[in-house]
């Protein structure tokens, strides 16, 4: 192990203990030998912190923390704050991992100089059903990627997610970043910071990372006050994203994309302040109205043929046509959402042209935002 760098792994655990013992058996069945593995219990009242507590007296690999329950933002915070190594990486505790996951990534990641290395990963359900997210047939083989263009993909969001469990990262370039606490999404305005700042990363083709589909997952609660904290952080989690590139003009290639993003976020958003204000910060209505009020947008998609990062995004019409009505007059549309929300039928027979015109960018907020 003299010649292999010592990598962290941080696990956030919360009431997961159908799944913790799965995932704790992947990583220590890992080829890659030097880990270490911080299990975050944070706060659970189930049987999650016994099980962790059981995997720490067999391996000595295995820390555990008991915390009180701050969500996973900072669960992922306070396992960084205890980390020993100079790289880190993070596994949710209801997914798994290939046995030669860190290994590969390690080896990939050292033998470029990369700051941040990255996999392929795929979607298991419930039923059984497996869904491979790489469509490139480039199996056991990786691409150096420079820092702008790394930012430019995750902002971008088609190849690369932001997702912190199928990258390997060095623990320096978390100085750079703050976790925020209690908010779903956070990796979304964490991860192009990230990128920001290495230097160059590493893109690994082979899917090693099992990302499982449960029902009763954080972002698919069906709660309606978790389901409108949900909604607010998503959007919060884009108009950071819309700054950030505003900020940075290395980034404007890519800026009326990021924008229309937000936008459509936003709208979501907006719709549901109107509904039900008692779950959104006080006179959210007001502020939020007014980001949207003065936001640019098209009607079309412009560059499809060109650079994937100069494509500007489609907004569906019927968000345009709510867009228009908030421009005209705040009240005027606040009245004509809660006049829709009371007519079921109506409303879901107006959603049905949300997504016209939608791509896969589009269809992935969507599916976050309106179910």
């Amino acid at each position: 192990m003299m010649n292999q760098p010592l990598l962290s792994v941080i696990v956030p655990c919360y009431n997961v203990e159908k799944y913790v013992d799965k995932c704790i058996a992947s990583i220590i069945g890992q080829t890659y030998p030097n880990l270490e593995i911080l299990l975050i219990d944070d706060g659970s009242t189930d049987r999650t912190g016994i099980l962790c507590d059981a995997w720490q007296q067999k391996d000595k690999r295995i820390q555990v923390i008991h915390k009180q329950n701050e969500g996973l933002s900072y669960a992922r915070k306070t396992g960084i704050e205890n980390s020993t190594a100079e790289y880190l990486a993070f596994v949710d505790s209801d997914d798994w991992i290939a046995p030669n996951m860190f290994a590969n990534m390690m080896q990939a990641l050292l033998s470029t100089s990369s700051d941040i290395a990255q996999c392929g990963y795929c979607k298991m359900f419930e039923d059984g059903r497996t869904e491979h997210c790489n469509t490139e047939n480039k199996a056991g083989s990786f691409e150096i990627v420079g820092q702008k263009e790394g930012v430019l993909l995750i902002l971008d969001g088609r190849r690369w997610d932001s997702f912190m469990w199928n990258k390997i990262f060095k623990a320096r370039l978390f100085g750079y970043i703050e976790f925020p606490k209690d908010r779903t999404y956070e990796d979304i305005p964490v991860m192009f910071r990230l990128f920001h700042h290495a230097t160059q990363s590493v893109y690994l083709y082979d899917e090693y990372y099992y990302y499982f589909q449960r029902s009763n997952s954080i972002t698919q609660d069906v709660n309606v006050a978790k389901k409108m904290k949900n909604r607010y952080d998503f959007y919060e989690a884009y108009y950071e994203r819309t700054q950030f590139v505003e900020q940075h003009p290395e980034y404007h290639s890519i800026l009326k994309y990021v924008r229309n993003f937000e936008m459509y976020a936003g709208m979501y958003a907006l719709r549901d302040a109107v509904v039900y204000p008692q779950y959104f910060p006080e006179n959210y209505f007001e502020s939020l109205s007014g980001r949207l009020h003065s936001y640019p947008f098209s009607l079309r998609a412009k560059n499809l043929k060109s650079s994937p990062f100069s494509v500007q995004a489609v907004v569906p019409y019927f968000i345009v046509l709510e867009l228009l009505i908030l421009k005209m007059n705040p009240r005027w549309y606040r009245r004509f959402r809660l006049f829709y929300s009371k007519h079921p039928r109506l409303e879901k027979f107006l959603n049905r042209f949300d997504g016209l015109g939608a791509g896969k960018n589009q269809e992935k907020i969507k599916n976050i935002c309106i179910k």
